[in-house]
């Protein structure tokens, strides 16, 4: 089964195909077969975070209020659920962040 996982670990790394038994490997949401309104919905997530991520320092990053940190990752969770549903049952997908 592919496992597709969602974790933030630099500006535009966030999805990650998880082999068994190997390291992650960075891919981009376009090599997967997702809807247009899914992917646009992705980018527009993803640059929310790259925007306050501070890559000299990541720790240090924040988002302007604890409210948009908070629409953020209800976001990030729908978002999940989506690929989930797109992807089909054949698809692990997990979210950590």
């Amino acid at each position: 089964m592919p496992h597709l996982r969602i974790a933030l670990e630099g500006i535009g790394e966030h999805f990650w195909l998880v082999p068994d038994n190997k390291p992650a490997i960075s891919i981009e949401p376009d090599d997967l077969e997702l809807s247009d309104d899914l992917l646009d919905r992705i980018e527009a997530w993803s640059d929310t975070f790259d925007a306050i991520l501070d890559p000299v320092d990541p720790k240090s990053s924040q988002f302007p209020t604890p409210e948009a940190e908070i629409v953020w990752r209800a976001e990030g969770h729908a978002i999940a659920a989506a690929i989930r549903a797109e992807l089909g049952d054949e698809w692990e997908v997990e979210a950590r962040f």
